[in-house]
């Protein structure tokens, strides 16, 4: 008589979440959602250092940027002195540009050009150790949520986000999270969602496209927060 072998458990998903700065001596916030938890929250330096952390996301998990990880359409490079820099000249991606007509306001890639520099070295690292990673916007993520995304700053406006993403986030008790941290949550809850098909991309795909919360999100986000408060 054959013996049944016991199935293995398959390991639930992962997201990693870099709040990425532009250079490596800044605060690099990284966060770890598995299974819809929270079960890491920490700070980075070198990409090195990224790169062991965003490896927390495993076979098939999922690492959610928040840095510029393409080029505008047309650009070489983001160089003052290259000629692309006058043909064809663009500073913004069509997704910055869609951003702005929904209300969400953003820097144009070129005027952020040493964090877009760093973000399209690390997701060329990233791709080499087999992962394709997602561009998100934290800031975005708050406000088409309809939560709080302003003051990070401030302890008053980092208190306020915290809360707001204590229904969403369970195993976020970190009440003294850096803002760079708490940007670093909202990039893994952005995969999260992702993941589970509650978002939806901006821009075009042979330039570049930005993960953000699907439309009606909002509502089923207001109702748990709702909920957790009854």
């Amino acid at each position: 008589m054959k013996t049944a072998r016991r199935s293995k458990k398959v390991p639930a998903p992962v997201c990693v979440g870099v709040d990425l700065a532009g250079l490596e001596h800044n605060e690099t916030g990284v966060a770890v959602i598995r299974d819809g938890r929270l079960v890491r929250l920490t700070s980075a330096g070198s990409d090195a250092e990224i790169l062991a952390l965003a490896a927390m996301a495993g076979l098939g998990g999922t690492v959610a940027v928040n840095a510029p990880l393409t080029r505008p359409k047309g650009r070489c490079c983001l160089d003052d002195d290259c000629p692309c820099r006058q043909d064809p000249g663009t500073r913004s991606r069509q997704l910055e540009r869609e951003l702005a007509r929904m209300g969400v306001p953003t820097l144009a890639t070129a005027l952020i050009k040493v964090l877009a520099r760093r973000g399209h070295r690390v997701a060329a690292a990233l791709r080499g150790l087999g992962y394709e990673p997602i561009e998100v916007y934290p800031f975005a993520t708050l406000r088409l949520l309809g939560l709080p995304s302003s003051g990070k700053r401030t302890e008053h406006g980092r208190a306020a986000i915290y809360k707001s993403l204590r229904p969403l986030v369970p195993g976020l008790r970190h009440p003294r999270a850096s803002e760079h941290q708490l940007d670093a949550v909202v990039c893994a809850y952005t995969a999260h969602l992702w993941r589970e098909g509650q978002a939806r991309t901006v821009g075009e795909a042979d330039e570049g496209l930005m993960v953000i919360p699907a439309r009606d999100v909002r509502t089923r986000t207001a109702a748990r927060i709702a909920e957790s408060r009854a």
